[in-house]
């Protein structure tokens, strides 16, 4: 996933001369967007959560999920808008919104591969903290580690999905406002209240317990992945009819 996150943003930053800052403005939306959601995830989510699933597990799918995906869209989406339409961002040519959604969507790849690569090596380094934990968590944590290797490529195969996700939900934001339409803003909000809206609902009814699982879950955020990289295109074809227009 760290590889993932470094090669796309260089590969694009070679061929297409894109400055590197455009890259790093990608990455600091991302941590100003994600902020909000960690706060969040630190005090009221976890009483809403606990509530709910004991309350109902079909609501705790539903308002859940609709919670974390709206969140999502707003601050990530939302975010991206409001730097965007107060900066320079706006005149961003093509290939310079793909380097920011890149800069975006390979952080968070970064982050998340780091993040996981430290707490599986400090178990494995020190396997004293398996005994500081309880024996739900200890249980958890040898699940993973005990896992097949085979569970590597799911990861990756989900944050090549999620970087097109970010790419496509960045490029509707900036050509929202390159017509003056927040039609495309809604587009990108909504898209991507979908793509984290059915995390708890897969949870829920798919888990992650097998190899099987593993792969199951990831299968819908590959549609996704898809459907993203075909709205890529329509939206460069939009995007090239409006500059020649």
């Amino acid at each position: 996933m760290m590889l993932l996150g470094l090669i796309v943003p260089i590969y694009w930053w070679r061929t297409k001369k894109v400055p590197v800052k455009f890259f790093g403005l990608g990455a600091l939306v991302w941590m100003a967007a994600i902020l909000p959601k960690i706060l969040l995830d630190l005090t009221i989510s976890p009483s809403i959560n606990s509530y709910l699933y004991a309350y109902s597990v079909e609501a705790f799918v539903i308002i859940t999920g609709l919670y974390i995906g709206l969140r999502t869209g707003l601050f990530e989406s939302g975010f991206t808008y409001l730097v965007a339409i107060k900066t320079k961002l706006k005149n961003l040519s093509w290939n310079q919104a793909i380097g920011f959604g890149l800069g975006f969507g390979c952080f968070e790849a970064l982050v998340m591969g780091f993040l996981s690569f430290i707490n599986i090596y400090a178990f494995v380094a020190m396997p004293e903290l398996i005994n500081q934990l309880t024996a739900e968590q200890a249980e958890a944590l040898n699940t993973v580690l005990n896992q097949s290797t085979w569970i590597v490529p799911a990861a990756i195969i989900e944050r090549i999905s999620v970087i097109f996700i970010h790419v496509f939900s960045t490029l509707l934001v900036f050509y929202a406002i390159r017509i003056n339409s927040k039609k495309y803003l809604w587009y990108s909000i909504g898209f991507k209240t979908i793509v984290d809206g059915i995390i708890p609902a897969l949870q829920v009814y798919v888990g992650s317990n097998t190899i099987t699982d593993a792969y199951l879950i990831e299968l819908p955020f590959i549609g996704l992945g898809v459907l993203a990289f075909a709205g890529i295109i329509w939206i460069k074809r939009l995007w090239s009819e409006k500059q020649n227009a």
